[in-house]
């Protein structure tokens, strides 16, 4: 009997450890997603805070920044210094030191607006170089730049071997053109002289196919105050972008409604 009553009191403790285990799982898995929404919900709180900020920014001064930090800011960023009204927000994260601001996962909220292009500028065009039906032939230019980086292009229609030289500095080589489809663009880098810059191309592939050689800055992307549109949000619990649940973007686009997609 003292052995049967042992076994039933053993049978119960693992029981009750059982449940136990389950009731704080539960509980566990409870408190978890309650913090969580919490952390959402404060998310979305102070996003809702800075984009009304950015909105106030435009109103005063017809843009919106490129930077989320000149919310908190009481001087004005560059372009943007008429009808200033700084700062337009007050710092959520002030013990941490940082000029940005951090989500409630302690990662930095992104901020975009669209970038703006702009095109190259050109110091040099060539016109229509033709390989003649003779010997290799040499072209010769000169031409005015600031000093500098800059590159060259070679939109080539058919040449199958050139040396393209700038300031004496061989910047296109036959090994360029190893790769001829029509039209073939090779961009190289080269450092300009301020003033005067000479071009020297030679020209040793098959007659009547052609290229056209152009010196000048890339073309570049850059960000400035713009009146379009913003996107402003947080990451989520992963701190990556995507995911599902609490791993899901929090994200405002100030042309869309609902703002939060």
């Amino acid at each position: 009997m003292k052995q049967l009553a042992r076994g039933f009191v053993l049978i119960e403790l693992v029981v009750f450890i059982v449940v136990f285990a389950i009731i704080a799982t539960i509980s566990f898995n409870l408190v978890r997603a309650v913090t969580q929404k919490a952390k959402i919900a404060t998310a979305k709180a102070q996003i809702s805070q800075m984009a009304l900020a950015l909105e106030r920014i435009k109103e005063d001064t017809g843009n919106y920044p490129t930077s989320l930090i000149a919310i908190f800011q009481s001087n004005p960023p560059s372009g943007q210094e008429r009808g200033w009204e700084g700062p337009y927000a007050q710092r959520f994260n002030q013990d941490t030191g940082l000029d940005t601001p951090l989500d409630p996962w302690g990662a930095f909220y992104f901020y975009a607006i669209p970038p703006t292009t702009i095109p190259p500028t050109n110091y040099f065009s060539s016109p229509q170089i033709v390989r003649q039906r003779a010997q290799p032939i040499t072209y010769y230019y000169s031409f005015t730049a600031p000093g500098g980086q800059a590159q060259v292009v070679v939109t080539n229609y058919g040449i199958d071997s050139a040396r393209i030289y700038i300031n004496g500095v061989e910047v296109v080589s036959p090994d360029d053109f190893r790769e001829n489809p029509k039209p073939q663009i090779i961009t190289k880098p080269v450092t300009l002289n301020n003033g005067g810059n000479s071009a020297e191309i030679r020209v040793t592939s098959g007659p009547e196919d052609y290229f056209y050689v152009s010196v000048g800055t890339p073309q570049q992307t850059v960000y400035v105050p713009t009146r379009e549109y913003f996107i402003l949000g947080s990451y989520g619990k992963d701190k990556r972008s995507g995911g599902r649940g609490f791993d899901r973007d929090i994200v405002w686009y100030s042309n869309k409604y609902p703002n939060f997609q």
